[in-house]
């Protein structure tokens, strides 16, 4: 069970939340456009649902190492380089997640202390803002398990060389 969680928390929870936004955007365009009702919660909803599944889903391509990067610079160097630039950058984007997670946490609890409610369904937001506790969270401990594995099982941190891939001069 821990393997299956490991592997695939984020894309579970992601993608039940973009189904839950598509329902509820489809839901009130049903609402609005065939029964001339329109609802104010459900958009809120939708709206929730899509800045919890845009946070989780940072993780989520963490893990897969799929971030958008500019390679082809680290590619023309050589492979000790290359790694040694990447991991430099890594650092950097560990420490940048660990300063975003640290301010999430300030800001949440300025919630516990202020309460700010949302206007249509009436929902404290420290509930929701908690998005960005867990998203930035979990994208720095899921950096420092792609270095753990790199570690500890040899993953590889740059995806590997074709000799035909690299440019000809």
């Amino acid at each position: 069970m821990w393997n299956f969680l490991e592997k695939h928390f984020e894309e579970i929870l992601a993608g039940t939340l973009v189904m839950f936004m598509a329902s509820m955007v489809f839901f009130q365009v049903v609402m609005r456009y065939l029964f001339n009702m329109p609802t104010s919660w459900s958009d809120e909803l939708a709206i929730y649902a899509m800045l919890w599944s845009v946070y989780i889903s940072v993780a989520w391509a963490v893990r897969e190492r799929a971030h958008i990067r500019v390679m082809n610079f680290v590619q023309l160097l050589p492979t000790k380089v290359a790694v040694g630039m990447t991991i430099f950058s890594d650092l950097i984007w560990f420490l940048f997640g660990i300063f975003l997670t640290y301010q999430s946490v300030l800001l949440d609890l300025s919630f516990w202390k202020d309460e700010y409610r949302s206007p249509a369904l009436d929902i404290d937001q420290k509930w929701p803002y908690m998005c960005l506790i867990l998203g930035f969270g979990l994208m720095t401990l899921r950096l420092a398990q792609v270095y753990y594995r790199w570690i500890k099982y040899d993953e590889p941190l740059l995806e590997p060389r074709d000799k035909e891939d690299l440019p000809h001069a």
